[in-house]
């Protein structure tokens, strides 16, 4: 269960980075999704409710968090379907996923899918799926912050940054 830990609590971080980059510069977010500055900053802070409790839920084994690892699924679920649909229309601008410009794509639909399985998967093991204890614990945090930068600049090195 630990190695189900870290691309969760990756999630999570990445979760968290894209609130934060989403209420420093909604814009991006606004002009991707098709909506206002409004609804851009909403949906950053509900990244941001969502992506720190679960990562407090993976790393402390908190029960009472477990709906952050549920609400975790959806979101990335909620984002899997709108880029497929995205996709689905032809639209290849910016996705919307961070500041990097990347174009809608199959790298882009692919980790939000599996960011979300793996975190299905986790919230019904819930609690085995949390971190153990000691150094252990630490390697393992630091393996899901390498694998959060590594899945944020994933879908550009795959389908391609926006001219």
């Amino acid at each position: 269960m630990m190695l189900l830990a870290v691309p969760v609590l990756a999630a999570a971080f990445l979760l968290v980075e894209a609130g934060l980059e989403h209420l420093r510069t909604p814009k991006y977010l606004a002009r991707a999704a098709g909506t206002g500055l409004t609804t851009a900053r909403a949906i950053a802070v509900a990244e941001l409710l969502i992506g720190a409790p679960s990562a407090a839920a993976v790393i402390f084994g908190v029960a009472e968090l477990r709906w952050a690892l549920a609400a975790q699924t959806v979101i990335y679920l909620a984002f899997a379907a709108h880029l497929w649909w995205r996709h689905h229309q032809g639209d290849q601008s910016d996705c919307g996923c961070n500041r990097m410009g990347t174009q809608v794509g199959p790298g882009g639909i692919a980790r939000a899918v599996v960011l979300s399985i793996a975190t299905l998967v986790a919230t019904a093991l819930y609690p085995a799926a949390a971190l153990p204890g000691g150094g252990t614990a630490v390697l393992l945090v630091a393996c899901a912050l390498v694998l959060a930068f590594l899945l944020y600049t994933l879908p550009a090195a795959i389908d391609g940054r926006v001219a």
